[in-house]
């Protein structure tokens, strides 16, 4: 059970003073944008997207269940 890979990874889009930065959570899509705003300063705005990761992108990440990681800089949906 150690091993487990997450399934669904649902991305966010974070924006604060003309920053936009994107994160990836692999939880239920229910509970995405509050599993991202545990792991980022306050006064971000989060709005859930319909954006999926490339197959590729998700192998890189690695991302067990119930795990929120800030994607790349250069990530584009």
């Amino acid at each position: 059970m150690g091993n487990e890979r997450a399934g669904g990874i649902y991305i966010v889009m974070a924006a604060k003073d003309g920053k936009v930065e994107y994160w990836a959570a692999a939880v239920p899509q229910f509970r995405a944008l509050e599993a991202v705003r545990h792991q980022i300063a306050p006064g971000w705005r989060l709005i859930l997207t319909q954006h999926r990761l490339r197959p590729a992108l998700v192998a890189e990440l690695n991302m067990r269940p119930n795990s929120v990681r800030r994607l790349p800089p250069d990530f584009s949906p």
